[in-house]
């Protein structure tokens, strides 16, 4: 009986979103189509139809009032207004003229027009081509003015309801990002980007995707250890058909979601959570934010913790995301997080970035630099084969630092320096630094992001080729020996029903590296296995083999998921939700002239998204609530506008672009003309149509 209540609630739920979304985009479409309505009739144009939808083969609910019809097609991807002598096709010029003109005698008031051969008609006064230039102009700019008109009323509405926003707060940053290179650090937080104050992430990666990638975009962060503000230019970085990043993660609470609150097959899982708990201790101190978690999980990587959670409670009254109060405690205890391996080491690749203010910048350190060695720079052993054990594995080699840093040790590094002579490369230099205590984790978020080693500051490349394989391990029981190079990865899970996951390519920019393929073995389930594919001597080989959990590596991570930070902005009165609203409509206004400008260049066209990305975006909107769902109406109105209104035949912008032309002529233009243009810009909108759609349902790979 629960499982069917709940199951009851989850639909009635669903169902609700699913009326708002239809309702949402209903509205977009109707106000955009009442614009060209009600000025059409207040310049006497007779309209014999308004639709929301086309009535595609007669399909449609409709009922006529008047001299109008009045109904809902059922192709939900536009709407129409239907006025007499008018046709969306310019082509149709005769027809439409035809359709207009009366018989002498007729007792119908009639207009005497210009047709595009200078051919002289007597039309119906009420029918659109009747109307001078400028009352057609207005007519069909009508529907973008609504737009604008609307799109405002939505955010001012919004603002006044509340809208739940992410704020830029960092959970993480990538290895060698620009944000890396600035040593911003989880828990600083954007408080300024450009001209923007208190950006929420979305303007963040908005300002991000369309900035300036030549001389960088002006940031103001907070730093979470100091409470200052530093002024940073930041250059994001862009791969081949990629958006742009500067490599923020957005926030995240320390409250988990409501379904599967941890990963199967984790430490977490070994215990008993339920969905909605809130941390709020670590053995018995308190972890108000995600960055004091991790400096505690960093802190007892290798131990067991006990954790104190709120469950059940309620947020405070007027912010839903705010902390719980009420419920009640509950202790539970996570073993510490075993890292999964294959018992493969491979070569290290040069350093390909340099944090500021890091022990590595203060010794000189660039990207491009190699390392050849890693060893004690005091009187610990110095047997070779310790030190092979201790620093021969890259990937294992900021955990031995990170331990080597709580004991106050300082390290040597083997370094030849990136340089321009005849063989690229300069002899090796002894270089002594010291180890910083890390109380932050820097994983490998993207699928090319190099290795992080938090104690020294910098980030090196990991290769994919095996510098040796650990003895009865998974690599070594599959043969797998010095020299191989692995070019492909595909797991195979022991789920029947789960398909095997797409290959992944290792090689060049933008594939797949080790430090991540590493960092994601981390959440396979259970029992899945790997096959590896690999080059030896020139042949193409592979293996299958099964990750095994070693007893001296830990996951800073014990396979918790938790919701991101969010937080309600809400106007107190009328005036601040009217001013907020129209610079959310200006802003939504800018960001899509500002698109499509970098569109095919810096923003890639697999960016794009059809109705069927619209309708998600919509959705995850409303499950937000309505501000939030209302702001996208916001955007998505403002994209109306400018979209339409771009001169391109079919859209009301060609249609604008035309009747200025007949202003200047004094009659329309000529048929074979028009007939060229329309079918250029049928082919292009058939041709965008086509290929937004497949994106939105995976036929084309986006690649971002």
């Amino acid at each position: 009986m629960g499982m069917c209540l709940i199951a009851l609630t989850l639909s009635w739920q669903m169902l609700i979103v699913i009326l708002q979304v239809a309702l949402g985009l209903g509205a977009v479409i109707f106000v955009h189509e009442l614009g060209h309505f009600a000025v059409a009739k207040m310049c006497g144009v007779k309209c014999e139809k308004f639709f929301v939808g086309f009535d595609v083969g007669g399909y449609k609910i409709s009922r006529k009032w008047g001299e109008t019809e009045y109904g809902i097609g059922i192709l939900p991807l536009g709407g129409y207004v239907k006025m007499l002598g008018q046709d969306d096709n310019p082509a149709n010029i005769a027809e439409q003229v035809r359709e207009s003109e009366v018989d002498e005698g007729s007792g119908i008031e009639t207009k005497e027009i210009t047709g595009p051969d200078g051919t002289k008609f007597q039309v119906d006064k009420r029918s659109y081509l009747a109307k001078s230039v400028p009352q057609r102009m207005a007519i069909i700019s009508a529907g973008v003015i609504m737009n604008v008109i609307f799109a405002v009323i939505f955010a001012t509405i919004a603002f006044g309801l509340g809208v739940p926003i992410v704020p830029s707060i960092v959970a993480h940053v990538s290895p060698g990002s620009a944000a890396y290179q600035a040593d911003i650090r989880p828990g600083d937080e954007v408080v300024a980007i450009g001209e923007k104050e208190n950006p929420s992430f979305s303007d963040l990666m908005q300002n991000v995707t369309l900035g300036d990638l030549e001389n960088g975009i002006d940031f103001k962060v907070k730093r979470a250890a100091t409470g200052e503000v530093d002024e940073i230019n930041l250059k994001p970085r862009q791969g081949s058909g990629r958006l742009a990043k500067v490599g923020i993660a957005p926030p995240r609470t320390l409250r988990m979601p409501k379904k599967d609150p941890v990963r199967k097959s984790s430490a977490a899982a070994t215990a008993d959570f339920e969905g909605g708990d809130e941390i709020i201790e670590v053995n018995g101190d308190p972890v108000p934010d995600y960055r004091q978690w991790q400096a505690k999980l960093i802190e007892n990587i290798d131990q067991p913790v006990e954790l104190t959670v709120r469950r059940g409670g309620k947020p405070p009254k007027g912010d839903i995301f705010g902390p719980r109060e009420g419920g009640e405690t509950v202790t539970v205890t996570v073993p510490a997080q075993k890292k999964y391996r294959l018992g493969l080491a491979m070569e290290m690749g040069k350093i390909a970035a340099v944090q500021e203010n890091s022990p590595a910048a203060s010794k000189g350190l660039q990207p491009g630099d190699f390392i050849d060695k890693v060893s004690y720079a005091d009187d610990s052993p110095a047997n070779p084969a310790i030190e092979d054990e201790v620093f021969g594995d890259p990937i294992s080699l900021p955990l031995r630092l990170q331990e080597l840093a709580n004991e106050n040790r300082n390290i040597l590094l083997s370094v030849r320096r990136a340089s321009s002579g005849s063989d690229g490369q300069q002899p090796s230099e002894e270089i002594e630094i010291p180890l910083r205590k890390v109380t932050w984790e820097e994983p490998a978020i993207g699928s090319a992001d190099p290795l992080s080693v938090p104690a020294i500051g910098l980030a090196y490349h990991v290769l994919n080729r095996v510098r040796y394989v650990e003895r009865d391990t998974p690599a070594a029981k599959v043969g797998l020996q010095v020299g191989d190079v692995i070019t492909q990865a595909q797991f195979k899970y022991a789920d029947p029903d789960r398909d095997p996951s797409e290959p992944l390519e290792f090689g060049a920019d933008g594939k797949q590296r080790w430090p991540a393929f590493i960092e994601l073995i981390q959440t396979l389930p259970a029992d899945t296995k790997i096959e590896l594919t690999f080059e030896r001597k020139g042949e193409t080989k592979s293996v299958t083999l099964m990750p095994a959990l070693v007893d001296d590596e830990y996951a800073v991570s014990r396979g918790f998921y938790f919701m991101p930070v969010q937080r309600i902005v809400q106007a107190q009165t009328f005036g601040e939700q009217f001013q907020r609203g129209l610079q959310e409509t200006t802003n939504s206004l800018t960001m899509v002239f500002r698109f499509l400008k970098k569109l095919g260049g810096q923003v890639p066209l697999t960016a794009l998204g059809g109705p069927v990305t619209i309708a998600k975006a919509a959705g995850y909107s409303a499950f937000e609530g309505v501000g939030k769902l209302l702001l996208f109406l916001t955007m998505l109105s403002a994209n109306l506008a400018v979209i339409n209104f771009l001169p391109i035949p079919l859209l009301d912008g060609g249609h604008m672009v035309f009747l200025a032309w007949e202003g200047i002529r004094g009659r329309p233009a000529s048929e074979r003309f028009v007939v060229a243009l329309h079918t250029i810009g049928f082919v292009c909108i058939i041709s965008l149509m086509v290929f937004v759609l497949g994106l939105d349902l995976g036929f084309i790979d986006r690649g971002m």
